[in-house]
């Protein structure tokens, strides 16, 4: 069965032009992530099912605000496996425990 991805949790974030940037050394875009609770459960409910620190995949879109400023979104998810494969979602299932321990 293939996993369904509308149901796995998703971290969005932005990165733009470093206002700040005086010279070569300092970055040329910033940003900030914010990694929500329920993705950092399911990362490590992942971990745990199969033994490996999840990969994650990520897509980025250039984009304008409202106020004309250029920036680019990036969305992050965990990556699932390929068809044939159970998934870490199923595998999990199948180990479900009532735990909300991170691991660290």
């Amino acid at each position: 069965m293939a996993p369904n991805y509308d149901e796995l949790p998703t971290v969005t974030f932005a990165i733009f032009k470093n206002k700040y940037a005086k010279s070569d050394r300092h970055p040329s875009e910033v940003g900030e992530i914010e990694i929500t609770r329920e993705f950092l459960k399911e990362m490590t409910k992942t971990a745990k099912a199969t033994g490996i620190i999840p990969k994650l995949k990520v897509a980025m879109w250039e984009m304008v605000s409202k106020q004309g400023l250029q920036y680019k979104n990036f969305k992050l998810e965990i990556k699932q496996s390929s068809a044939g494969v159970p998934s870490v979602v199923e595998v999990v299932e199948k180990k479900e425990e009532e735990d909300d321990g991170l691991l660290f």
